[in-house]
């Protein structure tokens, strides 16, 4: 399965950030024309970091990943199927866009 990955800082606390990063994965998946979505966040076996995981449909394929929130980033990884492999670039373009506007 093709994954998208991206990091991007943040100078947030870690409880903020994770609301933060709930309202940016739910925009990035509007920016995916996405139906379906599930935001929510997850357990982390580690205290100090948080997760958030989502999944969606968008143009017929289904979609997933997860956000790891650390006390100074933000790893994000959006999991496509190999059909969806076309589409790895517009992904990548859209987290880049989307969610380090929402951690300034």
């Amino acid at each position: 399965m093709p994954k998208v990955e991206g990091t991007y800082p943040h100078e947030m606390k870690l409880e903020q950030a994770i609301n933060v990063v709930k309202n940016a994965v739910e925009k990035l998946l509007e920016s995916f024309e996405a139906t379906d979505t599930n935001v929510f966040e997850s357990s982390y076996p580690n205290p100090d970091i948080k997760a958030v995981e989502f999944s969606c449909k968008s143009r017929g394929f289904s979609i997933s990943g997860k956000a790891i929130i650390r006390k100074d980033d933000i790893s994000v990884v959006v999991n496509l199927p190999m059909l969806a492999m076309a589409f790895k670039g517009l992904v990548k373009a859209g987290m880049d866009k989307q969610i380090p506007k929402y951690l300034e």
